[in-house]
């Protein structure tokens, strides 16, 4: 239980204390369909398919997979096809390789891209 301003127990609103992140640890290697509205960040392995608000991939994330993001951050290895509505940016550390139409797009100094890109309609 939590207590309220007047230190009497209280409910606890998780709305306001829990954001809408979900978090590919290093470790973990997932296989299948992921889908939430809210930000998606891997650091480990991803195979499968990836619908989510915000999407970011770290220097040590890996994915392959088909992807619909409205953002998308890639500082690790992406494989696949990806749909970004809003900004895409690759990071000097970023490797793609694959089909990507985005918004609006950065691809820092030192960033790799092997495959075809497109403007979002």
């Amino acid at each position: 239980m939590w207590q309220t301003k007047n230190g009497k127990p209280g409910k606890h609103n998780t709305k306001s204390i829990l954001s809408k992140t979900t978090v590919i640890s290093p470790s973990s290697k997932l296989e299948g369909s992921i889908e939430t509205d809210g930000a998606l960040i891997i650091e480990g392995s991803v195979t499968g398919t990836i619908k989510c608000g915000s999407l970011g991939i770290m220097e040590d994330g890996d994915v392959d997979a088909n992807v619909e993001a409205e953002t998308a951050m890639v500082a690790g290895t992406f494989e696949g096809e990806m749909l970004c509505k809003g900004k895409l940016t690759f990071f000097r550390t970023g490797k793609v390789k694959g089909n990507v139409s985005y918004g609006t797009l950065s691809i820092e100094s030192g960033g790799l891209f092997d495959g075809t890109v497109s403007k979002f309609k």
